[in-house]
């Protein structure tokens, strides 16, 4: 239970602040080569999710400073390496109808959310670190 509760609340965080993201703000990607959205595999999508967060988890009860404050940083660190890396090998390493699946600002915008969002899902988990019992 001293690692499960801090991970559901980054990965409750998470999933709240992604999906109002994805969902209201950004709108979905119109290349060919992306799977339309009521043909996303939602498990890999969600196991992903949950890596990300594990992550982040790991680095947190590593760090031993349990705050809002230290979690959000390590939150916003494992959120550049992972989806960082995620979106930069997708972009280098994949083609669509000759151009690039996804055009680089697009992978800006991602990679930027995604630190904010593991900052905000860091929080919640150094938060419930840091709580008494």
């Amino acid at each position: 239970m001293k690692h499960l509760l801090p991970f559901i609340t980054g990965f409750i965080a998470f999933m709240v602040i992604s999906t109002v993201f994805y969902m209201g703000i950004m709108p979905y990607p119109t290349s060919s080569c992306v799977v339309p959205e009521d043909q996303m595999n939602m498990g890999i999508m969600l196991l992903g999710n949950a890596l990300m967060v594990g992550l982040a988890t790991y680095m947190i009860s590593l760090g031993g400073q349990y705050s809002a404050k230290s979690g959000a940083a390590h939150g916003a660190v494992a959120g550049l390496a992972a989806n960082g890396m995620l979106n930069l090998f997708i972009y280098g390493f994949f083609t669509c109808d000759g151009g690039h699946i996804f055009p680089l600002n697009e992978v800006a915008i991602d990679i930027i959310a995604n630190i904010a969002f593991m900052a905000a899902a860091g929080a919640g988990i150094g938060v419930m670190y840091a709580r008494k019992g």
